[in-house]
């Protein structure tokens, strides 16, 4: 319903095609959906009678209020439509069929357990909490090994081992950067060529400034320009729409004011674009008159260089300089890199912290809902008793690494178990759902799911999903070729045959599910 076309109907003869389906809903309320191929990213709606259009995700959103009872503010890595629905169509292409908690080969385990608790009634923020703050936890530790690597001597060093050495490292920069300065200051050279070496370091300090304030001009010219891009008049057909609308009921007053409004809006969008091109050309001439500036500044600064460089004494007197301008810069790197490493031990430990308090949390709710957890439980093993004759175990478990989904079902040795196990943990998920007036109302499994699973457990898994859509009113929809039902009724002994629904679908040519033939 809300996601993108794929395999068949991707085809060129499907094209101008649109697909309908009606849906009742856990609580009765009616839905219909059209969704055209030429156009997939929209969807027409009708509930009660009344149409409407709107987006795939919008629609998304709703059917996740409305089927699964979901909030409209999730926090980021929380349950969602898209996540929980596939539990209830899987899919072989995505990897549905392969692990019973996990409904699509992409889904990760956190998303996993996060939308299984939103299904199973647990908390489910607990456990978006515990992964966020472990995944935060990751990432702030590969930030920390990238610091390391920067340094090869503290690679595969503890964090405290990190700070440690750069500490070292300042203090032993910061003590050369102090040694070469006293030089400086102690250095015997012509009292001229010290009067020089002063205005050469005022012209640096001065150059910077040029600099920084060249910087900050340009950037007002740059707001400047993008806000002047978005000063548009109000466009003609938007403002008689408006009026049009207002005509209908003050008609007199309408007419006589439409040619004000205009012209007020079009006197004030001139005069903002008057005050925003006066602002640029100001920062324009600015930066003009720096660049002069500027240039007097370096062509000054070359020549008491080169009157520096002419003394022997005044020419390691600036050696002594440059190498304190790098001895300064290795210590300004230094202490920002421990200031970042600092940081990220911080945050380290609060996310520790976090994660410390999650699994208690975690744990507690375990405890708090073991009821609710047990009717899963005994949900799980009735289901798999009634389809081996033992019942199997479905374990909740609250552990450090998140909340698990462990089912079990008696025969684990054999062909197909994990296709059971499977049927038996959607058959729960989808009771629960049920019982709580929650879940799209329908089950959908096809041939995939059967496929390793011999005759007789095939059959009675189809006897088992009618009684049990009976029993809850889930409808249970299962795609099968007719040879693979023959096959069930069989090795099981079970009539099946009167569950088959219209339309029967043929290899004949004008069978199949589009009634249409193309490659």
């Amino acid at each position: 319903m809300a996601g993108r076309a794929e395999g068949a109907l991707k085809a060129d003869a499907l094209a101008d095609w649109a697909f309908s389906g009606e849906f009742s809903g856990p609580v009765g309320v009616g839905l219909g959906v059209d969704r055209s191929l030429c156009n997939p990213s929209v969807v027409q709606r009708r509930v009660r009678g009344k149409a409407g259009q709107l987006s795939t995700s919008a629609l998304a959103q709703e059917l996740g209020e409305d089927w699964f009872k979901l909030g409209e503010k999730q926090g980021p890595g929380g349950p969602s439509f898209r996540q929980m629905m596939p539990y209830f169509a899987r899919r072989r292409r995505d990897g549905g069929y392969d692990h019973p908690a996990r409904s699509s080969r992409a889904q990760t385990p956190a998303a996993s357990e996060i939308n299984l608790a939103h299904l199973f009634g647990l908390d489910a923020e607990i456990v978006r909490r515990l992964h966020v703050a472990k995944a935060a936890l990751k990432q702030n530790d590969a930030a920390r090994k990238v610091l390391r690597d920067l340094d090869k001597a503290a690679s595969g060093t503890t964090r405290a081992d990190l700070e440690a050495q750069l500490s070292a490292r300042i203090a032993a920069a910061s003590l050369a950067s102090d040694t070469l300065r006293e030089k400086i200051e102690t250095f015997n050279v012509l009292p001229a060529f010290r009067e020089l070496e002063r205005e050469l370091s005022s012209l640096h300090q001065e150059a910077r400034d040029l600099s920084d304030a060249d910087v900050l001009d340009q950037e007002v010219i740059e707001l400047n320009l993008r806000a002047l891009g978005a000063e548009q008049p109000l466009a003609p057909t938007n403002l008689e729409s408006l009026f049009g609308e207002a005509n209908v009921v003050f008609p007199d007053l309408v007419a006589r004011r439409y040619d004000e409004v205009a012209q007020f809006h079009a006197r004030l969008v001139e005069n903002r674009r008057e005050h925003l091109t006066s602002e640029i050309e100001a920062a324009r001439r600015r930066i003009q008159i720096r660049a002069a500036l500027r240039e007097s500044v370096e062509a000054r600064r070359r020549s008491i260089t080169a009157s520096l460089r002419v003394s022997g004494p005044a020419e390691e007197l600036l050696a002594l300089r440059d190498e304190l301008s790098a001895r300064e810069a290795e210590v300004r790197n230094l202490e920002g890199r421990l200031a970042e490493a600092r940081s990220l031990d911080e945050r380290g430990e609060a996310l520790e912290r976090d994660i410390d308090e999650a699994i208690r949390a975690l744990r507690a709710d375990r405890r708090e809902r073991s009821s609710i957890v047990d009717d899963a439980s005994k949900t799980f093993s009735s289901i798999s008793q009634r389809l081996y004759e033992r019942p199997g175990e479905l374990a909740i478990s609250a552990t450090d690494a998140g909340l698990k989904f462990l089912p079990s079902t008696p025969s684990d040795n054999s062909a197909g178990v994990m296709s059971m196990e499977i049927f038996c943990f959607d058959w729960t998920i989808a009771t629960l759902c049920a019982r709580r007036g929650m879940g799209p109302g329908f089950l959908i499994h096809d041939s995939h799911l059967f496929e390793p699973v011999d005759g007789r457990q095939f059959g009675k898994a189809l006897a088992l999903g009618a009684r049990l859509a009976q029993e809850t009113g889930v409808q249970y929809i299962v795609t099968l070729n007719s040879d693979e039902l023959q096959r069930a009724e069989i090795e099981s002994g079970e009539a099946l045959a009167s569950y088959v629904v219209e339309p029967r679908l043929s290899d004949e040519p004008d069978g199949g599910l589009f009634g249409i033939r193309f490659d």
